[in-house]
């Protein structure tokens, strides 16, 4: 009996001990597997990321010259061609930026960044963006709300991929002489509703339930009227799950569609990260094209007469022949061939072929302003950017990062890093062209500020820490020299340890001045105070404020204050 007592303890307790090495093991290999699924979902995310980022390069390539050759070409034959190549491209582009939002849904990096907006304006204004489509189409395109103003807390370029599918596929099924109606209206006081209604060909009941499925197509058949990939009503669904809310569809088959969309008011449904509280005016806002219609009729700017942004800027602040210096850094030789080709008649255009290249020839050669890829070999735009912004030498140059990254998060990285524009491929060639001319504007109306105001002030001028520290440098070393009518600029270089054509581009890009110009601008300045301030008669004003020459030193003071020293004694109440 206790023999088999203790083996039946001993079998027992071998039982229970095996039990728990299984129950172990498999918590261990379950525990292995989600770790492997979620390492193949972050490389696919990835995958999906890069190749999409990839594509954005080549797309640049086909849009930007087909676009140009569509407004070069006068042969009727030949632009239509043009045109079905960009109307393409451009469809591309829509499907990649689609796969870019599903990687970003499925890898949790899409954040809502929700705001109080009035979305009646945004809904009218995205109507608006496809009136010209529906009159070729002769559809009846309608807006119906009971209510000028409806506030809800939405992710405005969300909000209008949202709409945009939704519109876009009730175009796709709504035959010519259809009807499409958008109406918003709040529900309960608890929640907004947006319902697009059509009446196209309708969805199957039986097909209802899968139509938010990733890639399924509601006509299956190799013989399908409508082409289109499954994605964006996914996206749709994703999107509109995103904001908390929720989307709906009732349809019959010959009849039509109704996709309705339903959001909670108010903010309480948000989590506190998830708010970003914006003054942005909702009637200013402007949408993008839809991409993805068959739009055959592609809006294009006429011919300009351009001419080159010399008359912008001062002719000290550009080359010898008169075009400012820009330094293209790119990887890609196609994409800055082309950026060259549409630059070079209004700017002489130097090139570098990756990050570091493009920090070699920025030290060396000062450029006025420099466009820059981002993911590229041996250093990244990011990086570049950085190095660029946070020396004395560079630390003025105007950076415009070029990029295929999308996300608002890269956007934000390349503005931290100092960037001054940030362009995503494919751009419009006028975009860049526009965005360079406004940069170059934007220093010559601080030169003005810098002339008009003087350094007094930097922290109010919109140039960074470095140049704002190198600026209070340069002004207290023309102060401690001031009565010094021998410190000439190889001594004003000197002791700011920097070269005197650096010191040159510096001032220039910086103050819109020669350095001799801005050390007699300041020494003058200096010669009005002591003036008002009573300082001595006015010889001895002037030898004290660098001038030997007092007729010159009356010259110079006329010229920049518009009238003469004893004139200016004189308004001021001096005897």
């Amino acid at each position: 009996l206790y023999f088999l007592i203790l083996i039946s303890i001993i079998y027992f307790t071998w039982r229970l001990q095996l039990k728990r090495i299984r129950v172990k093991h498999e918590y261990e290999m379950s525990k292995f597997e989600a770790e492997k699924l979620q390492e193949v979902d972050k490389m696919k995310s990835r995958f999906f990321t890069n190749i999409s980022h990839e594509f954005r390069t080549p797309l640049t390539l086909i849009l930007g010259p087909a676009r140009q050759i569509i407004e070069r070409t006068k042969e009727e034959k030949t632009r239509d061609d043009q045109k079905i190549i960009y109307k393409n491209a451009r469809k591309l582009l829509g499907l990649v930026n689609q796969l870019l939002d599903i990687s970003k849904l499925e890898s949790g990096n899409m954040k809502l960044q929700a705001s109080a907006q009035n979305i009646i304006p945004l809904l009218k204004a995205l109507l608006q963006s496809f009136c010209s489509y529906a009159e070729r189409k002769r559809i009846k395109l309608k807006f119906n709300s009971i209510k000028d103003e409806i506030t809800a807390y939405i992710d405005k370029e969300k909000f209008e991929k949202i709409i945009t599918n939704l519109l876009s596929n009730a175009f796709k099924f709504t035959p010519e002489g259809g009807e499409i109606e958008v109406s918003a209206n709040i529900k309960d006081g608890t929640s907004i509703e947006i319902a697009i209604c059509d009446t196209g060909t309708g969805i199957p009941r039986e097909k209802i339930p899968k139509i938010f499925d990733r890639f399924y197509q509601v006509d299956g058949k190799h013989t399908r009227e409508q082409e289109g990939t499954g994605i964006g009503l996914s996206l749709t669904k994703e999107l509109v799950e995103l904001h908390k809310g929720n989307i709906k569809v009732e349809s019959e088959e010959g009849k039509g569609t109704t996709f309705t969309i339903s959001i909670p008011s108010g903010k309480q449904h948000l989590n506190p990260e998830e708010i970003c509280e914006s003054e942005t005016d909702g009637n200013q806002y402007i949408p993008e094209k839809p991409l993805n219609i068959d739009d055959d009729k592609i809006s294009l700017p006429g011919k300009k007469t351009e001419k080159p942004y010399i008359d912008l800027i001062s002719d000290v602040y550009a080359d010898n022949d008169g075009l400012p210096l820009l330094l293209i850094v790119e990887d890609n030789s196609d994409v800055r061939n082309y950026i060259k080709d549409i630059l070079e008649k209004n700017y002489k255009i130097s090139e570098a072929t990756d990050g570091e290249d493009g920090w070699n020839k920025s030290v060396e050669n000062i450029p006025d302003l420099i466009i820059s890829d981002v993911m590229m070999p041996k250093m990244d735009g990011f990086e570049l950017c950085n190095k660029l912004k946070t020396d004395e030498r560079t630390s003025h140059v105007p950076v415009i990062l070029l990029t295929a990254k999308a996300a608002a998060q890269d956007k934000i990285e390349g503005f931290e890093t100092g960037a001054d524009e940030y362009i995503m491929k494919p751009f419009i060639a006028e975009e860049l062209k526009a965005r360079i001319k406004n940069l170059i504007e934007q220093r010559k109306r601080l030169h003005k500020y810098f002339q008009k105001e003087g350094i007094f002030d930097l922290e109010q001028t919109d140039i960074t820490s470095v140049d704002t520290k190198f600026l209070k440098r340069a002004f207290d070393l023309i102060i401690k020299n001031l009565s010094n009518s021998s410190f000439t600029i190889e001594a004003f270089a000197d002791n700011l340890a920097i070269s005197r054509s650096l010191l040159n581009k510096k001032i220039v890009s910086l103050t819109g001045e020669v350095p001799r110009d801005f050390v007699r601008r300041i020494r003058l300045r200096k010669a009005a105070e002591l003036i008002e301030k009573k300082f001595g008669n006015l010889s001895e004003i002037a030898l004290e404020t660098g001038f030997n020459n007092p007729a010159y030193f009356s010259e110079c003071f006329k010229k920049q204050f518009g009238c003469t020293p004893s004139q200016y004694q004189k308004n001021n109440g001096k005897n």
